[in-house]
C-alpha cells in the first residue's frame, strides 16, 4: 500500500512530489487563476497501472497549492458521499478537482484564509481510494504550474 504522510500548511511538499501509488494520477487545471475568487477548479483523471483498482473515492480530488516547494494551501472541506472506482490496467476515470486560493494557517502566518499574494505557484491532486476491506491507498499527481493574479 502506498500512503504517503500528507503534509500540512507550512510543511514541505515532498511527499506531494513522491508521485505514486497505484494509480497514474494527471490533471488539467487552468494555467492562470485570479485571486479574488478564492478557488479555481480542474478535472483530475486517474489511470490503473499494472493492477485493477476497485474501491471508493471522494468524487473530487484533494488539491494542493504549494510556492517555494511549501504547503500554502490545503485542500478544501468537503461534504460528498464516495463514488465507486472499478477501473482495469489502462483504463481511465475522471475526477472534478477544486483548489483553494486562500493561504492556510501555518507557524509564523497569523492571517489565514486571506487571498494568496500574487505570483507563480504548484499544484498537486490526490486521491484517496479505500477498498472493501477498509485500507487506504492515496496516488499524488503533479506538480501543474499556476499563476495567481
Amino acid at each position: 500500500m502506498h500512503q504517503p504522510a500528507l503534509p500540512r500548511c507550512g510543511e514541505p511538499a515532498d511527499p506531494l512530489a513522491a508521485t505514486g501509488g497505484p494509480l497514474l494520477v494527471t490533471a488539467s487545471f487552468p494555467a492562470v487563476a485570479e485571486r479574488s475568487g478564492g478557488a479555481f477548479t480542474g478535472t483530475v483523471t486517474v489511470e490503473a497501472g499494472a493492477h485493477p483498482v476497485s474501491g471508493v473515492v471522494s468524487p473530487e480530488a484533494d488539491v494542493y497549492v504549494t510556492r517555494g516547494g511549501t504547503v500554502v494551501a490545503t485542500p478544501l472541506v468537503k461534504d460528498l458521499l464516495g463514488v465507486p472506482l472499478d477501473i482495469l490496467p489502462g483504463a481511465t476515470q475522471t475526477l472534478g478537482a477544486t483548489g483553494s486560493l486562500r493561504a492556510c494557517a501555518a507557524a509564523g502566518h497569523p492571517s489565514p484564509d486571506d487571498a494568496l499574494p500574487p505570483g507563480a505557484y504548484d499544484v498537486y491532486a490526490v486521491v484517496a481510494v479505500t477498498d472493501d476491506a477498509g485500507g487506504t491507498t492515496v496516488s499524488t499527481g503533479g506538480p501543474w504550474s499556476l499563476t495567481v493574479v
